[in-house]
């Protein structure tokens, strides 16, 4: 376990690890109170979840409302079971009665419960985030990074199903019964199967049925709840124990940039959830196209750049180019929605810089944020067919399609990319036009012959991007 140094002023959730530097023209209206012990304690890091209710359950209300003191002791599960290959989280809790209003003789058999089951949906972390555990003094706090995906807990309805499908499959059972009696002492026809095409085999792959097998196929795993009702188990104290970091003469030395004068701002400025945007600055002789630093110096502004501007600008950004499932905009478009006065046109292309790709002078987002893009392999084919758009102008689907299935047949992962996806993709950025496909919005030369600098460097990028994408762009070129 490691520490971080006593900062020498007060700690807020923001300056936890920046300390603030005083300002001789601050008054004392607002004097530092306490000043707090930082500490990051790893050990849990990789096997603690951290659990939300968008839904609050219907026994924490009844029981903040009729027994204040002892609500903790109601919201405590009373069974949990785990698949942690699917990441599935199942929760049981009782019921009280004073939930029920005291009309459960009213409900039907079906939905007459004493408990509730919740279920969870993994969500991945797009931002820094941690517990911390401050002490009763109010002079340490320790601070658990999370890495595991955070389980949103909902209510589940799954006992109304099972209730439909016990009277389906007493449906079903008698008429097999009837069939079985109707067809006895008759031939049987032979039936041939058609072998399952790779196209078939991926939409079956991809099909709900095919996932809920998946995770149906996968145990539960029970686990013991240590709740906080009596006393604490010895298991529950040694866990919390972990919390403490046992290490405190290990000092670790935070990210900081020059732009900050070593006051570590950078690091809670990078808790943005666009990773390449706190990276782009971590040396301003650099420019950050897509988080990949080239040689190429981008700005004479030098120490007037606004580092947070930027990065709250490359967020709005984001918003605005996710419309359209990310289709290009031309950089006219954009710069038409913020004022010349409080944001220059290095300001935004720098922010541009951060979150899109420049193709054939319009701005498309960049493949790791589309949101509408759920695997890796996806992300890749979009940037292997806005690359294809940069070099030629145009693309053949039916080239792209042979490219991927070829792929596919050694690598599995690859196996989820069909044509149907391919087109899909294909027309959130491009149009069929005499049978290729080009770019939906018209190519732009103004913007290379008004920012050449900036053009050369995703030029750059682009280069790259094709030297790491080399195997595709190769079979597509067969």
């Amino acid at each position: 376990m490691m520490s971080s140094p006593r900062p020498e002023s007060v700690i807020s959730s923001s300056a936890a690890f920046s300390p603030i530097i005083p300002d001789d023209d601050d008054d004392d209206e607002d004097p530092i109170i306490r000043s707090i012990d930082v500490f990051i304690s790893p050990e849990l890091s990789r096997t603690l979840h951290l659990l939300q209710f968008p839904i609050q359950p219907v026994i924490t209300s009844a029981s903040s409302s009729s027994n204040k003191n002892n609500s903790s002791k109601a919201i405590t599960p009373i069974e949990a079971k785990l698949r942690p290959k699917h990441n599935m989280l199942e929760l049981e809790y009782p019921i009280p009665n004073s939930a029920l209003g005291g009309h459960s003789h009213q409900q039907a058999d079906n939905i007459h419960l004493t408990q509730r089951t919740f279920t969870s949906n993994a969500i991945a972390p797009v931002t820094h985030m941690a517990l911390a555990k401050l002490d009763k003094a109010g002079e340490r706090l320790d601070i658990i990074p999370l890495q595991k995906d955070v389980l949103q807990m909902r209510p589940s309805f799954k006992h109304l199903h099972n209730h439909e499908e016990e009277d389906d499959t007493q449906t079903n059972v008698e008429k097999a019964g009837d069939s079985n009696t109707t067809t006895s002492g008759k031939q049987k026809p032979i039936l041939f199967q058609k072998k399952e095409s790779d196209r078939s085999a991926s939409a079956r792959r991809n099909s709900y049925a095919h996932k809920k097998a998946s995770e149906e196929s996968e145990e539960w795993i029970e686990l013991d709840v240590h709740g906080s009702e009596g006393k604490w188990s010895s298991v529950r104290k040694d866990e919390l124990r972990k919390i403490v970091c046992a290490n405190r003469e290990q000092t670790i030395q935070l990210a900081k940039s020059k732009f900050t004068d070593g006051d570590g701002g950078h690091y809670v400025r990078s808790l943005n959830y666009m990773e390449s945007i706190s990276s782009a600055f971590a040396d301003p002789a650099d420019m950050m196209v897509m988080g990949e630093p080239t040689s190429e110096t981008t700005t004479t502004a030098g120490e007037d750049v606004d580092e947070t501007a930027v990065a709250e600008l490359a967020s709005k950004l984001v918003v605005l180019l996710q419309e359209g499932l990310g289709k290009m905009i031309p950089f006219s478009v954009l710069r038409s929605n913020f004022h010349s006065e409080k944001v220059s046109d290095e300001m935004l292309i720098m922010a541009l810089s951060s979150c899109a790709v420049l193709v054939r002078g319009n701005f498309a987002l960049k493949s790791s944020l589309a949101q509408f893009l759920k695997k890796d392999v996806m992300k890749e084919m979009r940037d292997l067919m806005m690359l294809l758009l940069n070099m030629h102008g145009s693309i053949q689907r039916e080239r792209l399609v042979r490219a991927f299935e070829t792929k596919a047949s050694t690598d599995d992962d690859y196996a989820v990319i069909n044509a149907d996806i391919i087109t899909f993709v294909l027309e959130t950025m491009a149009k069929l036009l005499n049978g290729c496909w080009v770019s939906k919005v018209p190519d732009d030369v103004v913007f290379a012959a008004k920012f050449p600098k900036f053009a050369a460097c995703h030029g750059v990028y682009w280069m790259r991007k094709k030297e790491m994408l080399k195997e595709l762009v190769e079979l597509y070129e067969l």
